[in-house]
């Protein structure tokens, strides 16, 4: 490490974690910044008057729910027409128009609304709707001529490199105007334009989960629902989580095949935030019924002693200090009908349906402690404690010993899940985490042995624990993938540098016949190179999920993050702020295509936490609404 680096850290003010073919595009938008280089940009918005006389159809609504601004739809009469097709022109003059087709069921309305997606910002969109009868003849057509507003003045600058075959691009996009945090999703399509984005009536929708036409978004107004809309933007089903005790839903709704949803939720009532996933049967979305509930403070425990950058569990500083755990990811197994937790802090676990703890992916080092006095917190860390010092937010933990580094000879101690040992949840044996670790193996499936290595304070050739993690994934072959983020790699001091990396990594984890613990091998890993390194890290959030043609698609989500401290700005330099979208195909790691999206910042709208949370590739579409 340079010695400017070691200068740096003895003086650190750190940060707080709280989450955790080419072109380039500049998107037209309704502020000040400049539109795209093209014949048509407009910045308003209005359906040109088309005779409509005898014709099926009439005039075009745009933005027919209030929540998708590039969307419009076309009324046709229905009587004598069984399908409907609606194209829209490319910009670029060249490239095929967006086209979508659709049924019209005998049962439907005498009149229906056809769906029109992918209107291009700031253009005068050519529409061509069709209608056709049951032997395909065309009994009416017509071309709308539909002008866009631009899309929010913060909207990220995007360059896109290589070829998409894989369909849109969803991402989750933080916005930072001072006036009030948003949080949008935007759809790209395969050149990298955006062609679609969310804006609904409470400001944050966070996260977007897409399933089949359909997307899912947590918050509302009071932040205790879960609402699915159509991509047109209407709701087509609105959750309130308040009454089975609920609140501030984030990071994850997974859909089961079910049809239930694990959601990542609070407690209300409780101080601590965060730390809590629910199960609910949405079949009547009035009255959802609860049916499981994961305290993850029974089975996770307290690392902050461990991490420069997190304090003493209290409820102090809301958001920061009460926030020990911060659950960020659920996956459900359903091999064997068990759940995958994932902590941006303390380690991803699987879980049994009923609560139990059934292995647990974090260094060694999560099992110990030096608290002699048995107050389930760190001896040392809370001798030396002082709040204005950022470096005094650390427990003792490690040693030198010749060239390796080792766990310090007062962290002997076993370290407990924050609400204790829970004696009544295993009762066939005395609760230690020792029980759960997942044992590393090297590249020949040889246990690796090294302690220092186990225990997370020193990597191995062929195997590295994820460290700060997000997303875990179980992939088509059984392995489970990870985006690792890095911060505070192998517990380093300073938890970030110019040398410090993000990655994906594949692990194949064989669990022991007695149903607790097993063994963990990496299979593959994707490291996120550049020149610095950091320059491609995510500090928090990001994620990476497999795609049908059995790609990765891989997603940096807080390139430049405002956690990068105020003393490091000036190593940081010109490196980029925002978010980098990359498929991957695993059999040679070779890149198939790069989405860059550049924040727009000035003094109005600061640089953030971070820029993307995940991102999807998707076929939007819609269906026909009744009138």
């Amino acid at each position: 490490m340079k010695k400017s680096f070691v200068v740096i850290a003895l003086t650190l003010i750190f940060f707080f974690v709280s989450c955790g073919g080419s072109g380039k595009s500049e998107p037209a938008t309704d502020g000040d910044s400049e539109t795209p280089d093209e014949d048509e940009t407009t910045d308003e918005e209005g359906v040109t008057d088309t005779d409509l006389t005898g014709s099926l159809f009439s005039m075009p609504k745009i933005n027919p729910s209030g929540n998708i601004p590039l969307s419009a739809a076309v009324p046709v009469k229905t009587a004598g027409v069984a399908k409907v097709t609606v194209e829209v022109a490319d910009i670029d003059g060249k490239s095929a128009p967006f086209k979508r087709e659709y049924t019209v069921s005998e049962d439907a309305a005498e009149n229906v609304e056809i769906p029109v997606l992918g209107l291009f910002p700031a253009h005068k969109n050519q529409v061509t709707v069709a209608a056709l009868d049951a032997s395909g003849k065309a009994v009416d057509e017509k071309t709308f001529e539909i002008a866009t507003k631009a899309v929010p003045k913060d909207f990220p600058a995007i360059e896109m490199t290589g070829r998409i075959d894989s369909g849109w691009t969803m991402v989750n996009w933080l916005r930072t105007p001072r006036s009030r945090t948003e949080m949008n999703g935007i759809a790209l399509d395969e050149q990298g334009r955006v062609r679609w984005y969310s804006d609904l009536a409470f400001p944050v929708c966070f996260p977007i989960v897409i399933k089949d036409d359909t997307f899912y978004c947590g918050g509302g107004e009071d932040e205790t629902h879960v609402t699915k809309y159509d991509f047109m933007g209407y709701v087509l089903e609105d959750i309130d989580l308040a009454p089975l005790g609920y609140k501030n839903v984030h990071h994850e709704v997974f859909i089961k095949p079910d049809g239930n949803y694990l959601i990542g939720v609070d407690k209300a009532g409780s101080d601590y935030i965060e730390d809590r996933v629910i199960e609910i049967n949405p079949e009547d979305p009035a009255e959802p019924k609860l049916r499981n509930a994961w305290n993850l403070n029974k089975t996770l425990p307290d690392v902050s002693d461990l991490f420069m950058d997190m304090q003493p569990r209290s409820t102090e500083i809301p958001g920061q200090t009460n926030n020990t755990i911060h659950h960020n990811a659920i996956f459900y197994d359903e091999s064997d009908d068990s759940v995958i937790i994932g902590s941006q802090t303390a380690g991803i676990a699987k879980f049994y349906k009923a609560g139990k703890l059934k292995w647990y992916l974090a260094p060694h080092l999560f099992g110990l402690i030096d608290d002699a006095d048995g107050d389930g917190l760190s001896d040392s860390f809370m001798s030396k404690y002082d709040p204005a010092n950022q470096m005094t937010w650390v427990g003792d933990y490690s040693q030198k010993d010749g060239d390796k580094v080792v766990a310090g000879e007062k962290y002997v101690n076993e370290r407990a899940p924050i609400d204790g040992i829970p004696y009544e949840v295993y009762s066939e044996f005395e609760f230690k985490y020792s029980e759960f670790f997942l044992t590393p193996l090297d590249k020949n499936g040889n246990e690796i042995e090294d302690l220092s290595v186990k225990q997370g304070l020193m990597p191995h050739e062929d195997f590295s624990w994820p460290f700060r993690a997000h997303n875990p994934t179980i992939l088509k072959n059984g392995n489970l993938m990870i985006f690792d983020n890095g911060l505070s790699r192998n517990f380093e001091f300073p938890p970030i540098s110019m040398y410090h990396f993000s990655r994906v990594v594949e692990y194949k984890i064989t669990q022991d016949k007695d149903g607790y613990g097993g063994t963990i091998q990496q299979i593959w890993e994707y490291v996120l190179e550049n020149d610095p390194m950091w320059y491609s890290m995510s500090l928090i959030v990001s994620g990476a999920n497999e795609l049908e043609n059995g790609n990765r698609l891989i997603t940096s989500g807080s390139l430049g993050s405002s956690f990068i401290p105020d003393l490091f700005r000036n190593q940081y330099g010109d490196g980029p702020v925002g978010a980098l979208i990359i498929e991957i195909d695993p059999k040679d790691n070779s890149e198939k295509n790069r989405i860059k999206l550049d924040r727009y910042i000035d003094d109005d709208y600061p640089v953030n936490e971070f820029s993307a949370f995940r991102a999807y590739r998707f076929n939007i579409s819609a269906a026909l609404k009744n009138k």
